[in-house]
């Protein structure tokens, strides 16, 4: 067992009670915490993409972060009015910067926070749907599964590359395992919620077959999410996005599968529903 691997299962084991502790929170609680995460990857993100010199444009992407969370707490109008006075005042921003901020470091700021507090704040949509505390477990499991059994997959089976120029260590059967891997450990959650946990849903059960879909989905888009931060990187000349996290980088870096699988499973869930 190499150094590396001791320090990424030692910070898991530290941090699957923390994830524990954060699923079983009372939403406002969880609201905080996914605007923590937000400041500290955006932060991450504007660190990596050398816009920190800009600190005024900074300072209005971090307040962003803070408010995006609460935006599950709004009527859409109010929403829509927010993000319309923002970017009025992001592009008010520029001009009075005597062209030191440009149309690209405001491009930056708003792909950062699509891609960070909005996408996350889909954590909170499912929390706040009914049988939403069951549902968001669904996000982490996804995005841990598909990571855990895409390693191991790859160690005992990988022989070919999966995008050799983007993630080199990345195997194909690597991806496969990922994605049959959830799969399975959706309907394995879905037998555990069935068994002990139906009087708390009503007496409805967990469609496993539709659980079974949706976990596919899940470790599609974790990958997906795993090799776009790994570009990202790559784009912006850096190993990690922080050092946070020992063994595993920065919060980011932790985050790139959890950005893309939340909002999935709460679209998922709102269309086609996983009860019946």
């Amino acid at each position: 067992m190499d150094v590396s691997f001791r320090m990424r299962l030692l910070t898991a084991l530290i941090g699957i009670p923390f994830i524990i502790l954060l699923l079983f929170s009372p939403v406002p609680v969880m609201t905080g915490i996914v605007m923590l995460v937000s400041v500290v990857g955006l932060y991450e993100f504007f660190k990596a993409a050398g816009l920190l010199q800009h600190k005024l444009l900074c300072l209005f992407g971090f307040l962003a972060a803070l408010i995006i969370p609460v935006g599950s707490y709004l009527a859409p109008g109010t929403s829509l009015a927010i993000v319309y006075l923002y970017v009025v005042l992001l592009f008010c921003l520029m001009l009075a910067s005597k062209k030191k901020i440009t149309f690209t470091h405001l491009a930056i700021v708003l792909i950062g926070l699509l891609y960070i507090p909005y996408f996350l704040s889909h954590i909170l949509y499912i929390r706040t749907m009914q049988f939403g505390n069951f549902y968001v477990w669904l996000v982490f499991l996804g995005a841990f599964m598909t990571d855990s059994c895409a390693f191991f997959a790859g160690k005992a089976l990988g022989r070919h590359k999966l995008c050799p120029n983007i993630s080199p260590k990345k195997t194909i059967e690597g991806a496969i395992g990922g994605v049959v891997g959830c799969g399975l450990s959706f309907i394995l959650f879905g037998i555990i919620i069935n068994a002990f946990f139906t009087p708390w849903l009503a007496g409805q059960q967990m469609n496993l077959w539709m659980l079974f879909v949706l976990g596919l989905f899940a470790a599609m888009v974790s990958e997906i999410g795993d090799l776009v931060a790994s570009m990202i990187k790559r784009q912006f000349g850096i190993k990690d996005f922080g050092n946070i996290l020992p063994g595993h980088g920065g919060i980011l870096d932790r985050c790139d599968s959890i950005v893309l699988v939340a909002p999935l499973i709460f679209l998922f869930i709102l269309k086609f529903g996983i009860l019946f």
